[in-house]
């Protein structure tokens, strides 16, 4: 009966600002950085009723437009100050129980029965590590408006190659490939343009990509040119296959399959661990990805098998998915 985002339960009586005390029973209500205005951000205007609303269905629903409008969001303000004069930024509070529109990027969890341990990755955290808070990355906003930025201590000598691709059939376009020679940081920035006049927020997305002149991948940056809300998405059903065998690292091989484009692609699981990468846009066809363990040797494969679960955003723009597993 709580399952949802205010719990099912009438709002509570909360006054003090940032640091409030709450005067009811609502066992939402303290805290911080509600979802409720982020997700009618990125996914459009919603009534009371929808967040009032409870069931695992919904609630699922719930958690993964509030854990995607929060990445988005903290993706937004990351990327804003890393374009400025700005040569250091923190994360407060790094691990959160709620679902919520902070910076908490990793769950809390305790130790007792039916609980998964703390540690696993929200979608924000695996966008930390692929490009908000890599030394090197790219990001172009409105109007083509973009710039590479070094802040590790060494200099960067490679490329940040933009391209396009569309919702449609997952075509890629290669825009501009900008030969960035970066001194060590902190706050080393080149300002480049990139043309979009034949690109359409609504049917496209960016990638940013950055690569060392000896070929290493220093960070992949998605880039959306609008919220969800206005994105014209196609059904894609998303297939995910768990490897029977471990790998030598004690990891397991997803395999995800998909017929058409499907953006920010979610994979859960009651497994201890986490992925390699998460929260991603899947072309058509086919990638890979690992489960890596917390606490063991060897990941759990038949917990894995028995709980994957796989969402990804336009599913969670209407009330069916469309997913398989096997």
């Amino acid at each position: 009966e709580h399952w949802g985002l205010h719990a099912g339960q009438p709002s509570d009586k909360c006054s003090g600002g940032f640091q409030s005390t709450c005067e009811g029973p609502n066992v939402m209500a303290q805290r911080n950085y509600p979802c409720d205005n982020l997700i009618d951000v990125y996914f459009g205007n919603r009534p009371d009723s929808y967040f009032n609303r409870t069931g695992e269905a919904i609630f699922k629903q719930h958690l993964y437009q509030c854990m995607i409008s929060q990445a988005l969001n903290m993706k937004s303000n990351i990327e804003t100050r890393r374009s400025q004069n700005q040569l250091g930024c923190i994360v407060w509070q790094l691990n959160e129980i709620w679902p919520t529109g902070g910076w908490g990027s990793l769950e809390y969890g305790t130790p007792v029965e039916g609980q998964v341990i703390g540690g696993r990755w929200k979608p924000l955290h695996y966008l930390y590590r692929r490009s908000l808070y890599a030394d090197v990355m790219a990001m172009c906003g409105a109007g083509g408006k973009c710039y590479a930025k070094n802040d590790g201590m060494m200099p960067f000598k490679g490329t940040c190659e933009v391209s396009a691709f569309s919702f449609a059939d997952g075509k890629t376009q290669v825009l501009k490939t900008y030969d960035a020679d970066l001194p060590a940081g902190a706050g080393t920035t080149r300002f480049f343009d990139v043309d979009l006049s034949g690109v359409d927020a609504a049917s496209h997305m960016l990638i940013a990509r950055c690569e060392s002149a000896a070929g290493v991948t220093a960070s992949v940056n998605e880039i959306p040119l609008t919220p969800p809300v206005n994105m014209q998405l196609p059904a894609a059903t998303v297939a995910a296959h768990v490897a029977t065998t471990h790998n030598s690292d004690g990891s397991v091989d997803i395999t995800l399959t998909s017929d058409k484009v499907a953006l920010y692609v979610v994979l859960t699981t009651l497994a201890q661990g986490r992925f390699s990468d998460n929260a991603f846009a899947l072309l058509p066809g086919e990638t890979k990805v690992q489960f890596l363990p917390f606490g063991a040797k060897q990941a759990d494969i038949e917990q894995l098998q028995a709980s994957l679960r796989v969402e990804h955003l336009q599913q969670n723009m209407m009330s069916q998915a469309s997913v398989i597993f096997i």
